[in-house]
């Protein structure tokens, strides 16, 4: 079991996770226009905190997880919201595909750092999106190793991204029209961690 799994069912009580999720989707909102945002795709979504606030009955959302615990408790909270237009699948980026030109965004929030292989993650969500699709990531500006080190970095394959990182990986499978803004800084006793919002439009 994973420490996801082990930690699902209090995932939600984090205030500082509600605080970041909150400035990361306030600034979503404010750089894309959701008039014409019907499917959505939230990866690496725990429990849901990126994807609640965003699913409207207009639109379908779909959350990816690789913890079994956090899909249960993602698809848990839609069942007591009695929400029939958002849910949550297990998946492993590197032997599951996410189909094709069949989003409008996708959003991968504080789990980029997680996956490997960036350049797997940024060619299957290109094929997944539709034209004028979205992709959104929110994550740590680079650090030392800090940020994880009461895990022991346990599952951490980057310590944060740059802007021109991002900007080259997402060029390099095709996507353009970039943007890479800090929306929250987490303050912790051992330092301050910004944490950015980069976007990335398919044409």
């Amino acid at each position: 079991m994973s420490r996801f799994d082990e930690r699902a069912k209090d995932w939600d009580k984090k205030n500082v996770s509600l605080e970041k999720s909150e400035a990361c989707i306030k600034h979503l909102k404010n750089n894309i226009d959701f008039k014409n945002i019907k499917d959505i795709l939230d990866y690496g979504c725990g429990t849901g905190l990126i994807a609640f606030d965003l699913v409207e009955k207009e639109n379908n959302v779909l959350g990816l997880d690789s913890s079994n615990g956090m899909v249960e408790e993602f698809n848990k909270k839609a069942k007591d919201r009695n929400l029939t237009n958002i849910k949550a699948k297990k998946h492993d980026i590197l032997n599951d595909n996410l189909g094709e030109n069949c989003f409008d965004l996708i959003v991968i929030s504080m789990s980029l750092h997680h996956i490997e292989n960036l350049e797997i993650f940024f060619e299957k969500s290109f094929k997944a999106l539709k034209n004028g699709g979205y992709l959104c990531i929110n994550d740590l500006e680079k650090e030392d190793g800090t940020f994880h080190k009461k895990h022991n970095n346990e599952g951490v394959f980057h310590f944060g991204f740059t802007k021109d990182e991002l900007e080259e990986i997402s060029k390099k499978v095709g996507f353009s029209n970039f943007i890479f803004e800090r929306v929250f800084v987490y303050k912790r006793d051992y330092g301050d961690f910004p944490i950015f919002n980069f976007y990335a439009k398919k044409f």
